[in-house]
């Protein structure tokens, strides 16, 4: 593998771990990651650059423009629902339309009585 097939790598982990816990600090991409805290500056520089974070503000996390479904894994900016459980405290993020979620969840199979 080339350095830039690795760097490439790692930028893309980084991507869908931000995505994932919608939150983009160093401390949390090198715990994450396990790399070095100087490494994961660079790459949420480079997230910064492609858009899909915000800039550094100090010390404080950096603001998250991107987003995960949890059902197909997808990673983007728009069309995504915050669906919410306020009873039991369950909160998912999906894809806002059934054709844009590409591994849609089958429907259940009932067994024949």
């Amino acid at each position: 593998m080339t350095t830039a097939t690795v760097i490439e790598q790692q930028v893309d982990e980084a991507l869908r771990l931000v995505a994932t816990h919608n939150l983009a600090a160093a401390s949390a991409v090198q715990r994450w990651m396990r790399i070095s805290f100087r490494d994961a500056s660079a790459l949420l520089d480079e997230l910064e650059r492609r858009g899909y974070v915000g800039p550094a503000e100090g010390s404080r996390a950096r603001e998250v423009f991107v987003r995960r479904c949890e059902q197909c894994g997808r990673i983007g900016k728009r069309a995504f629902h915050t669906l919410a459980d306020d009873e039991h405290g369950i909160r998912i993020t999906v894809c806002a339309n059934k054709s844009a979620c590409r591994k849609r969840r089958p429907a259940p199979t009932h067994p024949a009585a």
